[in-house]
């Protein structure tokens, strides 16, 4: 498991592409925190922590980007969470409807999909799941 960092409040709403985000109510000048559960497609560990840390790397080179982390549901466990933390709802926004972000998001389609329907509530439910 890869390093991770995150506060101890991520809640989240629908958006519109399926993604988790909000958390942290966001006015103006707010910092927002995001979760997105994805599934590893089976055999593709490696390749997966590999692809988020690059998604991560082009997250920090994102404005508004304050850190970020992923982290499994436990050690055989093939859902990981990954946690992003940006300035402003903007800014967030911004990223997840980023030309950059798409085409990352394309190079892992065979690594992992998305569970848009899996909602992380709390920083409890990052560690226990119902």
């Amino acid at each position: 498991m890869r390093e991770m960092c995150a506060g101890t409040e991520a809640r989240t709403v629908d958006s519109t592409d399926g993604v988790g985000s909000e958390g942290i109510d966001s006015g103006v000048g707010e910092n927002v925190t995001t979760t997105i559960v994805r599934r590893i497609r089976p055999g593709r560990d490696d390749e997966f922590a590999d692809w988020i840390q690059s998604g991560l790397g082009l997250a920090r080179m994102f404005p508004g980007f304050l850190g970020g982390g992923w982290l499994k549901e436990s050690s055989t466990s093939d859902v990981c969470v990954i946690v992003l933390r940006f300035e402003t709802r903007t800014a967030l926004d911004n990223w997840l409807r980023s030309a950059l972000r798409g085409g990352w998001l394309r190079t892992g389609a065979n690594i992992a999909e998305e569970l848009p329907e899996e909602r992380v509530t709390t920083a409890v439910n990052l560690f226990e799941r119902p």
